[in-house]
């Protein structure tokens, strides 16, 4: 990560204006233990802003994930990814698997409602509206910290597993938005069904889209499922969405962004 960040002010001191994001290394306090993280934030934005927690897949926190925390930056939210492997990353899919089955998921919740405090303690913006969006193993957390009780505004879960029925989703307090893939083979099309129908029997603020013959990943530029133009289409979606649930983000970059659903790593 040093390494990208040195990257990053370099192309800023020789491209001026052509990065709108500043991103920096951060640790959190959780219990005894620090945990490295990642925050990004507008370069030339007001204090006030919505913040927004990235929740890293099987993969760990790597580059594009921080590219993922720098794009929303340039949408003008305040966005801090935390690193829940302890710096590990998953050279392979068997290892990025087995880091994943390791995971503690109760550190794994504590590490998430302490970046939404860290947030709402920086600049001293209490108030400031907050919310998850995780992708893949990042989803399912991303819902499962709403579950359990995590003060947030907006939940994005990206091809992340899910609950199915209306005694699981009472205790969301959110709106929820879900973009699923239909080839997904470890998320079930039915379950995708099943709990979008348990989101509205319960009354609950709810947007769900099933990408038809998409697998998993298909938003992440370094998978094989990669698909650009559905990629562009769910980024677009999630940032009107996150407009309307969370407000928008300062005004840095224009609503036609060319990065959308293109990594913005250096």
């Amino acid at each position: 990560m040093r390494l990208r960040l040195a990257l990053v002010l370099l192309l800023g001191a020789f491209l001026p204006g052509s990065i709108q994001a500043v991103g920096q290394s951060v640790t959190l306090k959780v219990g005894r233990e620090e945990v490295r993280a990642y925050l990004a934030r507008p370069a030339a934005a007001a204090r006030e802003v919505p913040g927004l927690v990235v929740i890293h897949e099987m993969w760990g926190l790597n580059d594009q994930i921080m590219g993922v925390a720098d794009r929303l930056a340039r949408f003008g939210y305040v966005a801090i990814a935390p690193d829940l492997f302890r710096g590990k990353l998953g050279a392979d899919p068997g290892l990025a698997q087995e880091m994943m089955g390791a995971l503690d998921q109760d550190r794994a919740l504590a590490i998430v409602k302490e970046s939404i405090d860290y947030l709402r303690k920086l600049d001293g913006v209490a108030a400031r509206p907050v919310g998850t969006i995780g992708f893949g193993m990042g989803g399912r957390l991303s819902l499962a910290a709403a579950l359990a009780g995590a003060d947030v505004q907006a939940i994005v879960v990206i091809y992340g597993n899910v609950v199915t029925t209306r005694e699981a989703v009472a205790q969301i307090r959110a709106p929820v938005l879900g973009i699923f893939a239909g080839r997904n083979t470890g998320i079930p099309k039915e379950d995708v069904t099943k709990f979008e129908a348990a989101l509205k029997e319960s009354g609950k603020d709810a947007k769900i889209m099933l990408n038809e013959g998409l697998g998993h990943g298909f938003m992440n530029e370094e998978r094989a499922d990669f698909e650009p133009e559905y990629s562009k289409d769910s980024w677009l979606v999630m940032r009107k969405w996150l407009a309307s649930k969370l407000g928008p983000g300062a005004p840095t970059a224009s609503e036609a962004d060319p990065a959308a659903g293109v990594s913005t790593r250096p």
